[in-house]
């Protein structure tokens, strides 16, 4: 596949505005697929020339933002390309990225902002772990955002929330230590993060039903 650069981009869609052609015409005239020259023009009309430039940021989407979309997609209220222009999504691939995480019923997060991800891990408590854990699962923040506010590395906290969704809580307790004897947790310790878990996990479902509730109150004009 041809590789365009930002100015050719904008040059290009900036000539069909000018043009008094079909777009699908247009781009068949200059070579260029027409679905790509359509997404071109799609973004281009949200966010300008800027949006066409090749820089690697990441857009901010909220967990409201991304539901929505989903939700009107999937109600039918246009297509993907319609979706994102509706929305400000910057691409349909990122819409059908986040379809695929509501089907397979991942965590949909808000994303990251493009602050710059701390790298460098650091010792932490069995309590910071898990607060890092609850931070992403219970309040849809990235583990980017995680990262900053915590002051952990992006790999702790992915790895943390990882452990705690295939094990549970007592996975995030920290045996390292080659000479040290691993720590042992006694019965009534497994059974409070046992707990502890479960109440997270409750007020979490609790959440996202009393956002369903709002959500389909909206819908119906109630």
């Amino acid at each position: 596949m041809q590789k365009y650069t930002s100015d050719q981009k904008i040059k290009t869609v900036q000539e069909f505005l000018e043009s008094d052609m079909p777009r699908q015409t247009f781009a068949k005239t200059k070579g260029i697929p027409p679905s790509t020259f359509k997404e071109w023009c799609r973004i281009y009309k949200v966010y300008g020339a800027r949006g066409l430039l090749n820089v690697k940021t990441l857009s901010y989407y909220s967990y409201e933002t991304k539901i929505n979309a989903i939700k009107a997609y999937k109600n039918g209220e246009g297509s993907l390309n319609d979706i994102c222009e509706r929305f400000g999504v910057k691409s349909s691939k990122q819409l059908r990225y986040w379809l695929i995480q509501y089907n397979n019923d991942k965590n949909l997060t808000a994303t990251p902002v493009g602050k710059k991800v701390i790298q460098m891990s650091r010792k932490t408590t069995l309590e910071e772990r898990i607060e890092v854990v609850e931070y992403i699962t219970n309040h849809k923040h990235s583990y980017a955002e995680a990262s900053e506010h915590f002051k952990v590395s992006y790999q702790q906290a992915r790895m943390w929330v990882l452990k705690a969704r295939n094990v549970g809580y007592s996975a995030l307790v920290d045996n390292r230590g080659k000479n040290k004897k691993k720590k042992q947790m006694s019965e009534v310790d497994e059974l409070k993060l046992e707990i502890r878990q479960l109440k997270s996990e409750l007020n979490r479902r609790d959440a996202i039903e009393a956002f369903e509730k709002k959500w389909n109150e909206i819908q119906h004009g109630e």
